[in-house]
């Protein structure tokens, strides 16, 4: 922009530049209002300081990082002030507050990130520094609750209805914090509103995807295969934050199932995965396993969960949005054309994937058990609630790898058997190397031979002329409560083919200290007098089983407690600047957000005025 035109206006632009240095709150405005305010604010100071060259996007942006490296400086100054505020002292406007301006900082991060991707870390800091501060500390490796009331507010879904990277790590932080909590909590930090909104988002995707999805990969890029986690919130945290990485442009995950059930936090599972399924629908894939069915999860205490988590008036809206979101779950992915995953394994031909068959022609095939096409499993109908027995998609979810040859029933459970004889069938059939499936942990395989027996989160099941099949499990110690003393896995696939896999192991990360959720007994789902005594049993329970594991940790917080409040009144100082702080930005909230909208639009009035001044 050429500045010569407005060289007489220098009292205006003065007036402009100090509005935006003093009176703007610059922290809530989107990237695109930023940038304009930047830009005018160049423009401004070329005009006061009698400049004529011409003002670029380049000088902008130049602007926009010098201030906000100040304003992070400044950031991480009141959130150090925050570290050693006695949250016990403030009334309730004032612990919002307090919310406020570390969401602030986080928002200032965030926007600094978008000139400078290297400070990802920065901004993954300090999002964990604002967690730590409002819901957890740890002294001495022992969680310490700040107070004994609950100081963090309920998460929001996003105002833009985008889920950012920010915002996951923020459910995360969450999660970690109200999973030592009651779990009759959960519901105060978690609303139904923003489930609803969540799993809504991720199937809308998901339902668009086939039954088996094709992953083309980027030649830079590695792939991550997940086996089962159960409910295993922790582990899946330690498996992002400690061994695999988070899912990025470089980095594709997919998860093979069984989310839900056994563990105490299936549903923590399930919502992370479902945001970064969101976040990032072409690096997260997200398969259904057997769990994920109306049956398994009514037997094995995600329902129980739920009703605990939300209590008689929720608990069945979240069940059933759960359920909604099951059935769009694919159910296979090739990658990279050489590699199949799944959660159970292979399937039978069918006759109503290809022609049609006559009575006899079907009764033949059915008495006959043959190895179904990828053509067949297209077409096979996955939205269903729950799986037909003796079928297609009853056996990509429950069958098992087998050493004897052949296919059969298997007469355990639902299901196949099948041999390597059928493994190398498939792999041939459809030009594949590797198979990589899961269903099956340690408990699965008791008394099988050391190669076999899932302890080491893997086996390799069948090794046959055209490729590789493995079994990969990824809770470690699995069940949650007296489980076996196994490592989990996951499988790493690097480039240029993505077809030899290298498995890396993930032990058991530090959990709360609480049983799984009992089992319930189903009787009518839609009979309101069955599903209140069902609750009515649970919340019972779950009063028993929360007072229990509240109980063991009193010992270790009233130390850590006098602990902390030593060290809080050794930064008095600190407190009352902060205290301070949190006044004024009480008092200038609102003043501050009306004249910042006043501003934009008459700065926006003014450049109207100038171009149209310039035309004529």
């Amino acid at each position: 922009m050429d500045l010569l035109p407005l060289i007489g206006d220098v009292d205006e632009f003065k007036e402009i530049m100090g509005i935006i240095n003093k009176e703007m709150d610059l922290v809530s405005l989107s990237d695109e209002n930023l940038r304009r305010v930047f830009m005018i604010f160049e423009i401004a100071g070329g005009v006061v300081n009698g400049r004529t060259k011409q003002v670029t996007e380049a000088d902008a942006e130049q602007l926009w990082c010098s201030s906000v490296d100040g304003v992070v400086a400044v950031a991480k100054q009141v959130i150090d002030y925050a570290c050693e505020m006695n949250f016990q002292d403030l009334d309730g406007p004032l612990k919002q507050a307090v919310v406020e301006i570390l969401r602030s900082a986080c928002n200032i991060v965030s926007k600094q990130r978008v000139f400078d991707s290297s400070l990802q870390g920065l901004l993954e800091e300090l999002q964990v520094e604002v967690g730590s501060t409002m819901r957890e500390r740890l002294v001495g490796g022992k969680l310490e609750n700040l107070t004994k009331e609950q100081d963090t507010l309920p998460l929001s879904w996003p105002r833009n209805g985008r889920i950012s990277l920010e915002w996951i790590q923020l459910l995360i932080s969450t999660f970690k914090w109200s999973s030592w909590k009651d779990p009759k909590e959960f519901r105060n930090v978690m609303p139904v509103t923003v489930v609803k909104k969540l799993i809504s988002a991720a199937s809308k995707i998901m339902r668009e995807e086939r039954n088996c999805v094709k992953l083309r990969v980027r030649e830079d890029s590695e792939v991550i295969v997940v086996g089962d986690i159960l409910g295993q919130f922790h582990d899946l945290v330690a498996l992002f934050e400690e061994n695999a990485g988070f899912p990025s442009d470089h980095r594709y995950f997919v998860f093979n199932g069984n989310y839900v059930d056994k563990g105490s936090w299936g549903l923590e599972v399930l919502l992370v995965l479902l945001a970064w399924k969101v976040l990032m629908p072409h690096r997260v894939y997200l398969l259904r396993g057997n769990h994920e069915t109306k049956n398994c999860t009514l037997a094995y205490g995600f329902w129980a969960e739920l009703c605990t988590k939300f209590g008689k008036k929720d608990c069945k809206l979240v069940f059933d949005k759960c359920l909604e979101c099951f059935r769009t779950l694919p159910l296979a992915t090739i990658i990279a054309q050489g590699v199949y995953t799944t959660h159970g394994g292979l399937f039978r031909r069918t006759c109503s994937a290809s022609t049609q068959c006559s009575t006899g022609e079907k009764r033949q095939k059915l008495d006959t058990l043959s190895l179904g096409s990828l053509r067949e499993f297209a077409k096979v109908n996955r939205f269903l609630e729950d799986v037909p027995e003796n079928d297609l998609l009853s056996d990509v979810l429950w069958s098992d790898p087998s050493s004897e040859a052949g296919l059969r029933e298997n007469t355990k459970k639902f299901g196949l058997l099948w041999g390597p004889d059928c493994t190398e069938e498939f792999l041939k059939e459809n030009h594949l190397k590797l198979i990589i499936r899961s269903h099956e942990g340690p408990d699965a395989r008791t008394g099988a031979d050391d190669a076999r027996n899932m302890l080491n989160g893997y086996s390799k099941d069948h090794d046959t002329v055209s490729g590789e099949l493995y079994t990969l499990f990824t809770a470690p110690n699995y069940p949650q409560v007296d489980g076996f003393d196994n490592v989990g896995a996951y499988a790493v696939l690097k480039p240029p083919l993505f077809d030899s896999p290298l498995f890396l192991q993930l032990k058991a990360a530090e959990k709360p200290e609480v049983p799984p959720y009992d089992v319930f007994i189903y009787e009518d789902m839609d009979s309101d007098e069955g599903e209140d005594s069902r609750l009515t049993d649970s919340d019972e329970e779950q009063d028993m089983v929360s007072r229990d594991a509240v109980g063991k940790k009193d010992s270790t917080l009233m130390v850590t407690k006098v602990e902390l409040n030593k060290k809080i009144q050794d930064q008095a100082e600190k407190i009352k600047q902060l205290e301070s702080t949190v006044e004024l930005f009480l008092k200038d909230r609102d003043d501050r957000s009306r004249r910042m909208e006043e501003m934009l639009s008459t700065l926006l009035q003014q450049s109207s005025r100038k171009k149209r001044g310039r035309g004529s």
